[in-house]
């Protein structure tokens, strides 16, 4: 087994987002920032050794996070970024880009983040593309819980043009009893849901 691959077998140890496939939209919930970024880092990481394409549209703390954590396992990701393999956006900037008075705009979407996923996807290399994002969490985080659906559903109208595996993210302490009915629509756009109990074990069911 070359260094690579070995490299590849320590991120993917533990059960991650790859488990629900490559053509797939997952949402987790999480506890903590920490798990977030354990997950995410595996997530990226197997992508990027691999020699596929990694798309992380996340704020800047996760962003340092999950930089520090690829470098603290021996991953240099300015390589993968000079390559257009790795591609980093801030999830504030992102969502004001594709938004319109104060609403998401779908054609705003489409030339930002469909223009971000035709570079990604359209390289004409097979490689598989991962792509993570938290606009919805922001928008949750507001108590703009339709425009975070609606987000989701352009998420999925998207992945009908191009092929790859997106996880968004939720904290879990933006959810309460009072939430039901939007949590259960945020679910029913995913195809794989994702929880992480206290203690940092992570579930998993399929819609």
């Amino acid at each position: 087994m070359n260094a690579g691959r070995e490299q590849s077998a320590t991120y993917a140890r533990s059960a991650d987002w790859a488990a629900a496939g490559e053509c797939s939209h997952a949402v987790q919930f999480y506890e903590t920032d920490g798990q977030l970024l354990d997950l995410l880092t595996r997530f990226v990481g197997t992508a990027l050794v691999s020699g596929d394409v990694a798309v992380v549209i996340a704020t800047k703390m996760h962003r340092d996070g999950l930089n520090k954590r690829l470098k603290a396992n021996g991953l240099d990701v300015s390589v993968p970024r000079e390559q257009r393999r790795f591609i980093a956006l801030d999830a504030m900037a992102t969502l004001e880009k594709i938004s319109s008075n104060g609403s998401i705009d779908a054609q705003r979407f489409d030339e930002v983040v469909g223009g971000l996923m035709d570079d990604a996807c359209g390289s004409g290399a097979r490689r598989r593309v991962v792509a993570f994002g938290e606009m919805v969490a922001l928008l949750w985080a507001q108590g703009r819980g339709e425009s975070a659906v609606q987000l989701e559903q352009l998420w999925n109208d998207l992945a009908t043009r191009y092929e790859f595996s997106l996880c968004c993210g939720y904290p879990m302490q933006g959810f309460g009893n009072r939430h039901a009915a939007s949590f259960m629509k945020i679910c029913a756009q995913h195809s794989h849901v994702f929880t992480a109990a206290r203690g940092g074990h992570p579930s998993a069911s399929r819609l």
